[in-house]
């Protein structure tokens, strides 16, 4: 009975928490759409994640009470009617009214970032109790009903492999068996890692990894340093830049495979390449797995999720996979610890380290 009083308790803090940050500030509109770039003479509607500098061009005779906020986590140079008038490295608002006195009904704002601006957002915001006979734009609903056919495209993926091979499948998510150093059981199907169902198997941790990838772009308060093409809006774009970069996913992993077969050669190690990749794939979707079910429970239960941090924890326990793949190798194989680990820098620590420097630095 204490525990779900607990529960209860915890699950009303937080309920009440977000409701009163959606009476703070409530987001009207998002201005995305109406950026323009300044080229060949004339303003154009083709911002793209190089671009340093938006333009666009503000009614500010609309409801009075609204705010423009600009947020981004890099520097922003502030113009209004193409002059300075702030600069700064956090998120600010801006009153419409103030504006619309010092400027009149209309000014031409602009945005510089010496460093792209993939994660700029520019919205009219309200803060505190919003009208309730305002009739305000809805939002668009294109990377909801993404995510939706992209997490039931997964689902149904996962069934096919699971009714085709339930042994693999059950294998890939053993979390037992990462810790089973002298194992040496392993099914046939699991060390031939060029059959088709391995590779089906590859793609499926390509498509939750890409879709993983662009969830937290897309909801990171932060901001991650993979480039996520800023200007798409329609349901169709999105799954397109989804499956291509779950493809140049599985293009690394394939880069991956060929590297560790290579350098295990060149160490004298014979049969390890697929043994470590099945490994690395086992971590992967279990990594993803549970910082899938963190998000979901968090959604269910109304608790605010850092994405940003969630990557972060991805990337520890991808971290902690090696380590443990280094113990495995160690039972497997008669070499020394120094030259074990020398092929573990090349084979996995390195590109692990690669990953971590393109996603969060």
């Amino acid at each position: 009975m204490k525990r779900l009083l607990i529960f209860l308790c915890l699950y009303f803090f937080f309920s009440q928490g977000n409701a009163a940050a959606e009476k703070e500030i409530q987001e009207i509109e998002d201005l995305r759409p109406q950026w323009k770039i300044f080229k060949d003479n004339k303003l154009i509607s083709s911002p793209d994640e190089q671009t340093k500098a938006i333009h666009l061009t503000l009614d500010l005779a609309g409801p009075a009470g609204r705010f423009l906020t600009l947020s981004s986590r890099k520097r922003m140079y502030v113009f209004i009617n193409s002059a300075l008038v702030k600069e700064v490295q956090q998120p600010c608002l801006l009153r419409a009214d103030s504006l619309k006195r010092k400027y009149g009904n209309t000014i031409l704002l602009s945005v510089y970032q010496n460093e792209g601006i993939n994660d700029l957002e520019v919205k009219w915001v309200l803060k505190g109790q919003p009208d309730v006979l305002q009739n305000f734009r809805r939002p668009s609903s294109a990377f909801s009903n993404f995510l939706l056919i992209a997490t039931l495209v997964l689902m149904i993926f996962f069934t096919a492999l699971f009714r085709t091979n339930p042994q693999l499948a059950i294998d890939y998510l053993n979390l037992g068996k990462l810790f089973y150093f002298k194992d040496r059981d392993d099914n046939q199907i699991t060390l031939r890692i060029g059959s088709s169902v391995n590779l089906l198997f590859y793609l499926f941790c390509s498509l939750l990894a890409s879709l993983a990838i662009y969830t937290a772009a897309q909801f990171s308060k932060d901001g991650l340093s993979v480039v996520i093409n800023p200007s798409v809006f329609s349901t169709g774009r999105y799954i397109t830049q989804w499956l291509v970069l779950a493809f140049v996913i599985a293009g690394l992993f394939m880069l991956k495979l060929g590297l560790s077969a290579m350098i295990g050669s060149l160490f004298g190690l014979k049969d390890v390449a697929g043994f470590q990749f099945f490994n690395f794939v086992r971590v992967t979707i279990l990594s993803l797995a549970t910082i899938a079910s963190i998000t979901i429970f968090c959604f269910a239960f109304g608790i605010d999720v850092n994405y940003f941090v969630l990557v972060k924890i991805t990337c520890v326990l991808l971290t902690l996979g090696v380590g443990l793949l280094y113990f495995k190798l160690l039972a497997r194989n008669p070499l020394r610890s120094f030259h074990l680990f020398s092929y573990l820098c090349a084979t996995e620590i390195f590109p692990l380290l690669i990953v971590i420097k393109i996603l969060l630095f």
